[in-house]
Order: C-alpha cells, then structure tokens, then sequence
C-alpha cells in the first residue's frame, strides 16, 4: 500500500528563531573533487554562480536539482535510469526549513542539509546558495543524488570459515519518489534463516508522524522447520528540528529466537574452566517482549533542553535447551558465566537531556568524498525510572543511568570523549552497576589520510544480570575470528590510517591500516592483551548508498603462540568503517 500525500502545501517548517536568540555555531569545511563537478555543473545548467555572501539576503527561489542515479560520469549505461524514480520535489520541499521570501540564514541552510542526508534515499545532498536577479536576493539550490532504490539492499560479513552472516532486502527504497520504503527480508546465517518483511512511512499522509511495521519467522537450516519469529511495529512524531518544541512515540515487538555465538562461520562451543575437555554448543533460547509509549518537550534553540516522560515494559526470559544430560556442572558453569539472566522491566520513566546543537560538516571521515555532519560541545543525559513488580516487573529497584559526551572541533580534526553509567538500586544492595567511557580522536585530513584513534573501557561493576560482551573479527581485532573472545569487561584500542579516496569516475576508492590491542576479561580469567595488525581497502559508490563497503585483512600479534583455533591471518568483508564515530 502506498500512502499518498497531498503535494500542494508541505507542512510549515518551526517558527522561525527569535533574532536576539543566539544561534547554534554550523562550521563547513572544504568539498571533495566530486561535490565540486556537481556544484560546478549545476552552476551551468541553472544560469548562475555561488553568492560567497548570501547571509540576510532574501530567498528569491529554491529550486530542487535531482542528479540522475546513473550520470555520464558514472561508469554505468544511462539507460538505467529508465527504470529508476528520483524523490519527486515536494518530497524536498516539505522537509525544508525555511521558505521562498525568508532571510537567507546559514545555520538554518545547513540544518535542512543534515535532515536530508540522514534520509536513506539520498547520498549527496548539498544546498548553495547562487546569485538573485537582485544585489539582496539570493537563489536556493537543493542538489541530491539519488541511491539506485529498487534494490537489494544487503550487508555481509565473510571470514575466513566462510560466509557467517549475509541480510539482503530487496524491495522499494522510495516507492514512487515518496521515499516509503517496502522490502523483504532474506537473513542468513550457518545455523538458520530469517524470512519476513517491512513497510515504513517516513511523513504519513504528509504529516511530520512517521510509521513503521517488521514481521519475520526464522527457519532452522537442518530440520527446515521454524525455531523462532520476531515482529514489530511503531509510530510517533520525532524533534524533526532544533526549533521544534514537541515528540512522541508508540511502540511494542517481540522476538523469540534461538542465540548462537558463530565463531569464523561455525556455531562455537563452550568449554569449561572446571571440568577437564567438556564442552557443550554455546547456544540458548531468547525471549523478548517490549512496549512504549512517551512524549517529549524540547525547549531552547542552540543551547537545548529536553525533557521525555515515557512508559516502558521489557521482559527478556533466556533458557537453556537441548543441554547434555550426564554433566549438569557444565551446563551450571554455562548457564552461571554466558546466559543472560531472565528480567522483567517494568515502570514510568523521566528523562533530561541537555545539548548543544552546534555541528561541524567534516569530509573522508567515517564515509568518503560526501559531506559528514558531527554535534560538537556537550551532550548529556540522565534517567530514572522506578521498576516495581506492581507494574508487571520481576523486582522492585530504581534504575537510574546517564552519560555525558563533550566534542571539540578543531579545524578538520574532531575529538570525542564520553561516559555512561547504569546503576539499579535497592535497599539492601547494587545489584547492577557499570560504566563505559569513550575517547575518538581524529587527526587533521592531510594530503595522504588522516589517522583516527578510538579507544573505550567497559567494567561491570555489579553484574546481576550476568551480561556479557564478545570481540574479534570484524570490528575490533581484526587479526582473529569473529566473536572469539566472551567476557564481561572490555578495554580495546584501535589506531587507523584512512587513505583520502581516489575518484575512479564517481567511484571513491581508499584504503586503511590499522593496529588493534584489547583484552576481554571475567572474573578468574586471564587477563591477557591480544593484539592485530593489517590493511584494507575503502570503496563507496554514491549511486548505491553513503556507507562504505570494506575488506579487512588482519594478522594477529601474539609472542606466546596463537590461542587455539586461531589462524595467522583472518579477513573480513562487510559494510561501514570498522569502527565510526560514537554517539550517546
């Protein structure tokens, strides 16, 4: 089903900011060789150039240029675009900030930019300003590129073993340029699949209430019979703005499945510490539920302040299932150290968060050869919620939990630290309490690369719910297989050089390499540092997404000899940079 909306008039963007309020602080930095060809051709084909001084200038025109998904530069046939539809105009214009007769202000401009790029639909978005027929008037251009959206949408992570995890979607990204999105669902992995579907709507009948709807059974490989589902749904209004003053939300799922830790393609084992050579499959059952519903009032402009009052109800159950019989210490020791412990959470909650909404437009970051949008100055939070087993709970406690997060720009150099906390309170003890605390530096962007430095620390201080955490392959320690360390705490340190990209028609192409080191620890563990070393290579293709597709090669570093099971060099292919900037 595909939900029109009226094309006539777009929903007004917030009242306009009071002009004694200050105004967040929007810094742009340099674009790439392939933001310029565009900007240069649009320059030609509209009749104008850039206003270097469009501030306070009245908005004569904004005039909304889709590029085709397939350009002459692009190394494709142009007669794909036949079978192709790009956002159609009023799709743009209802998520503009400001109007045709408005001042012309910068920060506002670069806001519109920011919402646009975080539509899936689009790669490149850029807004320049160009000459008016008049000295104090100025004309708007909204440039977007398309990503091809009858598609196969896809993520995949091949390792060494083979391939451990591949999800396409195939489907309508932007049905009939509205941007609605309606795909199936194709997700495998070495012991099951998952079939099912989605259907969202990003503006419901042209308002600002977005909805969505997921519904997905899981298939065991072997038998061919189901062993789980899981489904969901939502709708809600979100602060589609920094001047606007009102949200909310509505929602509720469940997932019922079977959780399998796959170590290089292969469901792993679980050995024991305490009984000589057992092992058993490290494999457990999971059941979830959730809903919740909550509203938020968001005050301020540049400097903000938001508070969000909610419902919330989460129950999580884990069982162990198909278990050797004839050793009951191991599946003790298993279920005591890897299983979650069942919970229900259940209670009204309050939050605050105070923010700044000053940002800084960086280039070849976490993607390449597009503009990138980043919050600098602080971000923080703080929650309470009562859970009680009067709410449907399974204990009573007062869950609090926060985080604070500060960022400095530095010309094109960012750097990021944050913490957060969790700790549930009671009045005879702590059951739970951990904290988390970040640190992403990155360098200036030279003429070779920048390096980007990401180091974190997690500690279970209390861990009631016997949480744990796995690292290796893809992301973190590149040099050994997927998810072969398991433990509660985490410490890890990553250091990588990522090359500027080479434009290859419109492609971009990059390469990187990197070091590792992290340790994964348990109580009564050994609390080694194991660490890796490689290269990979950075490709993105702006007709298809903004996320880089990227290949890993890693060798790990070990003096005492290779951990079991681990080879002397692994490899990883899969989406998005191994690790991105954090956010709160």
């Amino acid at each position: 089903m595909l939900v029109t909306a009226a094309r006539a008039a777009p929903p007004p963007p917030p009242p306009p900011p009071d002009p004694n309020e200050p105004a967040p602080v929007s810094k742009t930095g340099r674009y790439s060789r392939y933001e310029l060809e565009t900007i240069r051709s649009v320059e030609e084909s509209l009749g104008s150039k850039l206003d270097a001084v469009p501030h306070g200038k009245r908005v004569e025109s904004i005039e909304y240029v889709a590029l085709d998904v397939i350009e002459r530069r692009d190394p494709l046939p142009l007669f794909l675009n036949a079978v192709h539809v790009t956002t159609k105009d009023y799709v743009l214009a209802r998520e503009m900030l400001f109007r045709v007769g408005d001042p012309y202000v910068q920060v506002m401009v670069d806001e519109t930019a920011r919402n646009l790029r975080a539509l899936p639909p689009l790669s490149l978005v850029l807004i320049v300003p160009l000459r008016g027929s008049k000295e104090d008037t100025v004309r708007v251009a909204v440039i977007t590129k398309d990503i091809w959206s009858l598609r196969i949408s896809w993520d995949v992570l091949v390792t060494p073993g083979g391939l451990e995890r591949l999800l396409m979607l195939p489907g309508e990204i932007n049905l009939a340029g509205t941007h609605q999105t309606a795909q199936a669902r194709f997700f495998y992995q070495p012991e099951s699949i998952t079939l099912g579907g989605r259907y969202y709507v990003p503006r419901l009948f042209g308002s600002r209430i977005a909805a969505s709807a997921d519904a997905n059974v899981i298939v065991n490989k072997g038998s061919g019979n189901p062993e789980g589902s899981w489904a969901s749904a939502g709708i809600g209004q979100p602060l589609f703005s920094t001047r606007t003053e009102w949200a909310w939300g509505v929602s509720a799922g469940y997932r019922h499945e079977i959780t399998r830790r796959y170590v290089n393609a292969a469901q792993s084992a679980f050995t024991s510490s305490r009984v000589p050579g057992a092992s058993m499959p490290f494999r457990y059952r999971t059941q979830t539920a959730s809903a919740e519903a909550y509203a938020v009032r968001s005050f301020g402009w540049a400097r903000k302040f938001d508070i969000t009052a909610g419902f919330e109800y989460v129950q999580r159950l884990y069982t162990i299932f198909d278990a050797p019989t004839s050793d009951p210490a191991l599946v003790a020791e298993f279920q005591r150290t890897r299983v979650p412990l069942s919970d229900t959470r259940s209670g009204p909650y309050l939050q605050l968060r105070a923010y700044s909404t000053d940002f800084t437009r960086l280039l070849d970051f976490d993607t390449l050869g597009l503009q990138e949008d980043y919050r600098t100055g602080y971000d923080a939070y703080l929650r309470v919620q009562p859970v009680a087993t009067a709410f449907g709970a399974s204990r009573t406690y007062l869950s609090t939990s926060g985080g604070a997060q500060y960022t400095v720009p530095l010309g094109d150099v960012l750097v990021r630290a944050q913490v957060e906390g969790l700790v549930d309170l009671r009045t005879d003890q702590i059951p739970d309490a951990s904290i988390t605390t970040v640190l992403h530096i990155a360098s200036p962007l030279t003429p070779f690369g920048r390096l980007v430095f990401d180091g974190r620390y997690l500690d279970r201080i209390r861990n009631y719910l016997n949480r744990t955490s796995s690292l290796g392959g893809e992301s973190r320690l590149r040099g050994f297989p997927s998810a072969y360390f398991v433990g509660e705490d985490v410490v890890v340190g990553n250091l990588e050089f990522r090359t500027r990209p080479v434009q290859i028609a419109s492609i971009q192409l990059a390469g990187a390499a990197f070091y590792d080191a992290a340790k994964v620890t348990s109580p009564g563990t050994p609390e080694n540092v194991y660490q890796s070393l490689g290269v990979g290579f950075r490709i993105l293709f702006p007709q298809l997404d903004r996320t880089v597709f990227r290949g890993d090669l890693g060798f790990p570093v070990a003096p005492e000899g290779l951990p079991p099971g681990v080879g002397p060099v692994s490899f990883f292919a899969t989406f998005d940079q191994a690790f991105q900037t954090p956010t709160l």
